[in-house]
């Protein structure tokens, strides 16, 4: 009835400004999910290396990192690792850092792969690069230089 009276003003009563919204339009993305081989040895990778320290433990094997009041991330262990490279299918998300150089630097003093030689400049500020987490996942991170 009430989707008859809208159409019924749209075309009947001249009103052509009017905005629809959609609810089911993504609006932001709230979590990621990491799902690992060894929950203890990706458990240090986001916490030890990459700080990742405002967390939740959810039983033996899995664990919520707070990442701020609306996002955050869910790790899970116990699942067996993808193979790592381009050529497989995976989901990658990227973490937002003040400097990608420096989180580079970071990550190659504790011995973890990366996938570019160094950070790549994506335009006058910004800089993009990738890593492999301890079950092969391909994690991004974008900021500055």
């Amino acid at each position: 009835m009430y989707a008859d009276l809208l159409i019924f003003n749209i075309y009947f009563c001249g009103i052509d400004n009017i905005t629809i919204m959609d609810s089911t339009k993504i609006q932001s993305i709230t979590m990621g999910s990491v799902y690992a081989e060894d929950y203890s040895d990706s458990f240090r990778f986001y916490n030890g290396v990459l700080g990742l320290d405002d967390y939740s433990p959810m039983g033996d094997k899995a664990c919520f990192f707070h990442i701020n009041d609306e996002q955050g991330m869910y790790l899970e262990g116990g699942y067996d690792a993808p193979e790592a490279g381009f050529d497989t299918s995976k989901v990658s998300f990227t973490f937002k850092v003040g400097s990608a150089s420096q989180m580079f630097a970071k990550l190659r003093k504790n011995a973890i792969r990366t996938i570019q030689k160094e950070p790549m400049k994506m335009n006058e500020d910004t800089f993009w690069f990738q890593c492999y987490d301890p079950s092969g996942n391909i994690i991004e991170f974008v900021g500055g230089e």
